[in-house]
């Protein structure tokens, strides 16, 4: 808990202190979840020196944050900015947003390994990865390496992907490992914890990791616990068979002896109304002494290619094959039925496709075809004439796969609910992407790229008062940090690290996510930047002055501690 008389010595002892920054009179909230209270911080050499009250202690800079907060930077837990951190290293949408520390290689994706064998089709995993000629690493730590030495604008915390480590042992192989490839597998693993990851992640509706069994998890995530880290999962099911997923991820942690994050944890269309189930299993599991917790963002809607909702074993087609078969009717019927089997559940939004609610698929981008942007799938049916699976079908071969729809597939009020669970944290699910991406015509729809934070702060705190300020904070930043182990970040007090953020509650505004319901042309859309977050800083060095961004790559790519 911060205390203004948490200042050793006299004002007249101060008043000869010298700090690089001083925060002036701003309403501290410290992380814990505690109240906030008026307090000075004085930063030194990157790191928080003095929380209280510093009088006329000398300083290079001094901010004023009166009538303002002003609390630790925010920790995202659940991101995608593998590759986004290397194409836009000053993560400006990060920054801007309050964040300064974003956790990658989740969902069972991870840019390394990556073996020569199976190269190409890792890279094509990876929409920016062929951007750059140099990018070339094989094993996790000289991933780590390379973003170290070009710098980064945010801290970046590492998780390595169990459908890398998978696809460059064995490709897309629907079958268990040989023992031999096992053994290369754990090695990777084990490669990945002594190079400084945080811990494996699992993405177990999505090729490769889908073709695994539990058995095999358990044995890479026991080098995992070897290491202290923590086994995070997108479950094998977010919809119907959300109970049973819920129940094998935490047997996985349990079998193998380390903690668990369960990856947006919110269920998905077909699972809607079980959040009370799946938290009974969260905090039973808790109760017999697993480490369980879980993350979620705020959006009910995700924008992938509408080919991803497709059986997993087709996204390792080629453009050409993949169209090859959807032009043969007897393949689409297979694939159709397939689908609506769901026998390997697919992500949560292929729902909207087992249960044909294609008036909840809108069509986002279709570059040979731009007409058809804003109809739903099911409106695009009834202007041809034809039944809705044949549309859907039908723009993926007319796009050449370059269609992305727009799938409306959770609750919000089931969202807020489960924001709300105290063993839930708040993460964006987003990705740093290019400061130009922002306003091109291609743009992929990310509101929780710009706006995940502030808009948890507008709507979920001032306007609905769905979350506390001090419990919206805390699971922003105190409790991602401890579940990643920093003891250094995620709150206000002397000796950490001076990743802060000031904020007007008042002006908070996300700018980048649109009304509901959709309506075409989507409204603030291409996505701006929010309002209210005035300053932001990153290991004490400014990265937003006065509410813009100073492209200072301040951020360092943090190691697990027992790297």
């Amino acid at each position: 808990m911060v205390s203004v008389n948490d200042v050793k010595g006299t004002p007249s002892v101060l008043h000869g202190m010298a700090f690089d920054v001083i925060i002036r009179g701003g309403r501290v909230l410290d992380g814990t979840g505690s109240s906030w209270r008026v307090a000075d911080i004085g930063i030194r050499t990157g790191k928080i020196a003095r929380v209280g009250r510093l009088g006329r202690a000398k300083c290079d800079r001094a901010i004023d944050a009166s009538g303002t907060y002003v609390s630790p930077g925010f920790i995202d837990i659940h991101t995608h900015s593998d590759i986004g951190i290397l194409v836009e290293p000053t993560a400006e949408c990060a920054v801007r947003q309050g964040v300064t520390t974003h956790v990658i290689g989740n969902c069972g994706d991870s840019p390394a390994p990556i073996s020569e064998r199976y190269r190409d089709l890792a890279v094509r995993r990876f929409e920016y990865y062929a951007r750059a000629k140099d990018w070339n690493w094989s094993t996790y730590a000289e991933y780590l390496n390379f973003m170290a030495r070009q710098g980064v604008g945010i801290n970046i915390a590492g998780l390595v992907g169990h459908g890398s480590v998978r696809l460059a042992t064995m490709g897309f192989e629907e079958r268990p490992p040989t023992p031999d490839e096992m053994r290369s597998m754990k090695d990777h693993v084990d490669e990945a914890m002594r190079a400084g990851a945080f811990g494996m992640s699992t993405g177990l509706v999505y090729p490769p990791g889908c073709f695994a069994a539990t058995d095999e998890i358990v044995e890479l995530a026991t080098v995992v616990a070897r290491h202290r880290g923590f086994y995070a999962s997108h479950i094998r099911g977010e919809r119907e068979t959300i109970v049973d997923a819920v129940r094998e991820c935490i047997d996985i942690g349990e079998r193998a002896g380390c903690p668990v994050q369960i990856s947006h944890n919110n269920p998905k269309y077909g699972g809607i109304g079980k959040s009370s189930e799946i938290q009974r299993l969260w905090e039973a599991a808790r109760q017999r002494g697993v480490d369980v917790l879980a993350d979620n963002d705020a959006h009910t809607d995700f924008g992938p290619p509408l080919s991803h909702a497709l059986p997993q074993w087709t996204q390792k087609l080629s453009t050409d094959e993949l169209v090859a078969i959807l032009r043969d009717p007897a393949k689409r019927e297979a694939l159709k039925d397939e689908v609506q089997a769901d026998r390997r559940p697919g992500a949560g939004y292929v729902g909207l496709l087992v249960h044909d609610r294609f008036d909840r698929i809108w069509l986002l981008r279709c570059p040979q075809d731009p007409t058809k942007d804003g109809l739903t799938i099911a409106e695009l049916a009834h202007r041809r004439g034809v039944d809705p699976w044949t549309a859907y079908f039908d723009v993926i071969v007319e796009e050449r796969d370059g269609a992305v729809g727009l799938f409306d597939y959770m609750d919000l009020e089931e969202i807020k609910s489960t924001l709300q669970h105290p063993l839930v944290m708040i993460c964006s699910d987003g990705w740093v992407a290019p400061a130009e991406e922002r306003t091109l015509p291609t743009a992929p729809y990310q509101p929780c790229t710009y706006g995940e934070f502030p808009g948890i702060l507008e709507r979920f705190v001032v306007n609905e008062k769905v979350l506390s300020l001090e419990d919206a904070i805390h699971k922003m930043t105190g409790m991602p940090a401890a579940r990643l182990g920093l003891s250094d970040r995620g709150q206000i007090r002397p000796g950490l690290a001076a990743d802060l953020v000031v904020f007007d509650l008042a002006r908070i505004r996300d700018r980048a996510t649109n009304p509901w319901p959709h309506a075409y042309p989507f409204e603030n859309y291409p996505h701006d930047y929010p309002e209210g977050i005035d300053w932001v800083l990153v290991n004490g060095r400014l990265a937003v002055e006065d509410g813009e961004a100073t492209g200072a790559r301040a951020g360092i790519v943090l190691r697990h501690r027992d790297a």
